[in-house]
């Protein structure tokens, strides 16, 4: 039974503009109700404070109260329980109704999308990030994307697509009210500047037309992120490169500030990924000065993630500042193995044109997707492998002539059937959000939605696929070599008892704990345990990849813990590698943290054992160095031939932390000192004291490399 509609003018009144838009179209399809929901919110949000700087807005996107029901660039909306309990107790008895009705709209939806209901959710569960066409809007403006919606509609298109056409113009007419009060917002400032002036000039040219140069390019850019909900920036030294290039009056030291103006809009939303250099769709390098411009302007700044492609011929220059910017203590950038992504994707049959193929990004954390084109899931589901092979030990441990090789097909059965259920479960849960919660905005921005008539979720985008997690990797193959060497090789345990033993969590068994964490573990170029890593992350890898997306393309495996990696295992009981019940899981493709003993090559060697290239959704890997290092010249150039080692052995992504333990320790008993430390965790940097603590004693046992 549908639910009574709610009041729209009662949630207008109430400041909830989301919801009264929403529930204007009771009848109307799903595309057209949040357009106007969207439409409702940008004609009445409360705009961000304007500080009198080179962009508006700037700061964060959503100030003031929190609302009910608010946009979300991932799940469309986002409810918001404790404001509705908060604003229910001081409501009048009709707004309480109406309250309750918007509830009772948002849990039938919700019913209707039949999200993933598994464990294996590490990292995320229908998450949706992307990358809009920045590089269109800023050449065409906003008005072009409203030309070709009228043109569709005078066209007579089926009435499916004369809906989203429809739609989207709604949408856009609420983004003009939005855009005119930006401007009347700068307008107003009481300290009236030439940036004030100039950003005016700017704003009643972009982003509806084209920009005309660097600035006006810069002001479309960060007008267009707050208007996606500030996620991805995506390639912005390639998308700027000819403004800048073709501009006069804006100097490097301008640009430098306006990439800094933007850069701390970024961090004030928490927002996500860049990407820069790389290739051309010619193959020839992409690198230009606007490279050195973000990296430059990445010193002491958290986000945005700076995703550095890397090709054999990069220049020494970038190398240079790049190690500037991780001696600051920033985390930016990560190093990326360009040729290693390119010939990753072309082997993952994702049907890319050679001309998209380059527009590859991280988005999010770091998941694989092309600039301005996608739709790729970030992050759909995460593979819990040490869950998995508790469960197998339980059944196999029983018995006691089972043989190791038993053991190890026993739990490859039950990864594929695992793997099996959760992406049968996705795909579900994928036909069902493309039918009930569209994401107007994405739909709008992210080409081919429109010249194809098809909503984003349902399938619109011209590339289509799904990055999942693969968590616990090393923690299995440390697993799997202590049971083969204490009960199989050695022989100094039964089956049945080490399974006794993981059931009691080694209560009363710490020497016997201590000799399991003495056994080879991965990450010290050990080929019997590396070898394990290998064959169990290709079979997961190629048993992931086999399986089709609803959406369209395929489901790709990645390595992305960020801060889930402690979440993760909690879930798992005492495993065989020597670790708790509940202790942290490995953080993402790398060791088990502080378990690579032998040195920084003997760690990359056995990393690089595992088959990267067909984890194209990103298999990431942290690596600790001491601040001292990035003193010395020979240091770098240890570093930079570190790095282009690990790429040529077929590794695909490293990025580093610059932390002294010293600093480390003192930061966890004194975090009032240490306000702006900033680590790598998963595939971004965040501040240390925004970690919980049991994260920042994962981050304090890595190892700490000097070169």
């Amino acid at each position: 039974m549908t639910p009574a509609s709610p009041d729209p003018k009662v949630l207008d009144a109430l400041g909830e503009f989301f919801a009264a838009g929403l529930c204007e179209l009771p009848e109307g399809p799903p595309i057209a109700r949040y357009s106007r929901a969207y439409r409702r919110w940008f004609e009445n949000c409360q705009l961000p404070d304007y500080d009198g700087g080179r962009l508006c807005p700037c700061g964060h996107k959503y100030p003031g109260e929190s609302m009910v029901l608010s946009p979300d660039y991932s799940f469309t909306r986002s409810w918001n329980e404790a404001a509705f309990v908060e604003r229910t107790a001081r409501a009048t008895p009709a707004q309480q109704e109406t309250l309750r009705r918007l509830r009772d709209l948002i849990n039938t939806e919700e019913e209707a999308l039949k999200r993933i209901g598994s464990p294996h959710t590490i990292g995320g569960a229908g998450y949706t990030h992307a990358i809009v066409n920045y590089d269109r809007v800023l050449a065409e403006g906003l008005d072009s994307c409203l030309h070709r919606l009228k043109g569709r509609l005078d066209d007579n298109v089926v009435e499916s697509q004369h809906d989203l056409c429809y739609a989207l113009v709604d949408l856009i007419e609420g983004i003009q009210v939005w855009h005119r009060r930006l401007i009347t917002s700068v307008e107003r400032n009481e300290n009236q500047d030439g940036n004030s002036r100039k950003l005016v000039h700017a704003l009643r040219q972009v982003p509806f037309r084209p920009a005309r140069d660097l600035y006006e390019a810069v002001v479309a850019y960060n007008v267009i992120y707050y208007i996606d909900g500030c996620d991805n920036p995506g390639r912005i030294d390639q998308v700027l490169k000819p403004y800048y290039e073709n501009d006069d009056t804006e100097g490097r030291d301008e640009a430098l500030a306006l990439m800094r103006a933007f850069f701390d809009n970024v961090c004030a939303n928490g927002g996500w990924s860049a990407a820069i250099g790389g290739s051309h769709a010619d193959g020839n390098p992409a690198y230009n000065e606007l490279t050195e411009i973000c990296i430059e302007a990445s010193h002491h700044r958290y986000r945005p993630s700076l995703e550095l492609r890397v090709r054999e011929d990069m220049p020494d220059k970038l190398w240079e500042l790049s190690m500037d910017a991780l001696a600051t203590g920033c985390g930016q950038p990560a190093f990326y193995s360009e040729s290693g992504y390119l010939n990753a994707l072309r082997a993952a049959d994702l049907g890319i044109s050679e001309k998209d193929l380059v527009k590859w990004n991280g988005g999010g954390c770091t998941e694989t997707m092309l600039h301005g084109c996608s739709n790729v899931g970030s992050l759909d589901a995460g593979f819990n492998l040490p869950l998995i092979l508790e469960e197998t030990l339980k059944r196999t441990l029983t018995r006691g002539d089972v043989t190791f090789e038993e053991i190890v097909e026993a739990y490859k059965e039950d990864l594929k059937a695992a793997i099996g259920e959760v992406v049968s479960q996705l795909n579900t849960y994928f036909e069902a959000r493309g039918k009930h919660l569209p994401q107007p905005i994405r739909t709008l921005l992210v080409d081919d939605c429109i010249d194809r008539g098809i909503e984003f979720n349902g399938g619109g985008a011209r590339y289509n696929w799904s990055v999942v997690n693969v968590a616990g990797l090393a923690n299995v193959a440390d697993s799997l070599e202590a049971i083969r060497d204490i009960v199989f090789n050695r022989g100094q345990l039964s089956p049945v008892k080490l399974l006794g033993v993981l059931e009691r969590n080694f209560d009363g068994m710490e020497p016997l704990r201590q000799r399991l964490l003495r056994c080879p573990k991965f990450g010290n170029d050990i080929s019997s345990v590396d070898c394990l890593a290998t064959e169990i992350g290709e079979f997961v890898y190629r048993e992931i990849l086999s399986h089709k997306c609803s959406r369209g393309g395929k489901f790709l495996p990645s390595h992305i813990m960020f801060e889930t990696f402690a979440d993760a295992g909690r879930q798992v009981g005492a495993t065989p590698d020597g670790r708790p019940a509940g202790e942290p899981l490995a953080d993402s493709a790398g060791p088990v943290q502080g378990r690579d003993t032998k040195g920084p090559t003997a760690m990359l060697r056995s990393v690089a054992r595992l088959p990267q290239h067909l984890v194209a959704g990103t298999p990431i890997l942290n690596m600790r160095f001491s601040k001292a290092m990035f003193e010395k010249p020979d240091s770098r150039r240890h570093l930079r031939a570190l790095i282009e080692t690990y790429f040529k052995m077929g590794g695909l992504q490293l990025q580093i932390s610059v932390l002294d333990r010293e600093e480390l320790l003192d930061a966890l008993e004194h975090p009032d000192k240490h306000e702006n430390l900033i680590v790598r965790i998963g595939g971004y940097s965040t501040y240390f004291n925004r970690l919980s603590d049991e994260l920042k004693r994962e981050v304090i046992k890595r190892t700490e490399y000097v070169l």
